[in-house]
């Protein structure tokens, strides 16, 4: 096994174990519609695996494209569940 195929084959393997990490808690969200994740940290995953996305799609480099895809589109599934079932409502103001 060449250098390069070991490289390659390394960032296969990261990317797989990262995207194991998330499905579990993605499909957790879905079925129980509770995150359990900071809103914050959603936003800023989202915003770091975009632009992640977007580098590793101008470099050609289809692993990290594709880990970084689905990382986003992951956050994106989650945050979609913390605003519709989780986000504190606005209390309305009763009227007399």
């Amino acid at each position: 096994m060449s250098v390069v195929s070991l490289i390659s084959f390394v960032g296969v393997l990261g990317a797989v174990l990262l995207l194991i990490a998330w499905i579990p808690q993605t499909l957790r969200t879905i079925k129980t519609r509770k995150v359990g994740m900071e809103r914050k940290f959603l936003y800023i995953y989202l915003l770091g695996s975009l632009f992640l996305t977007i580098y590793a799609y101008s470099l050609e480099d289809w692993v990290f494209l594709i880990l970084n895809a689905v990382a986003t589109l992951m956050a994106a599934i989650n945050i979609y569940y913390y605003e519709k079932y989780e986000r504190p409502k606005s209390k309305k103001i009763k009227r007399r």
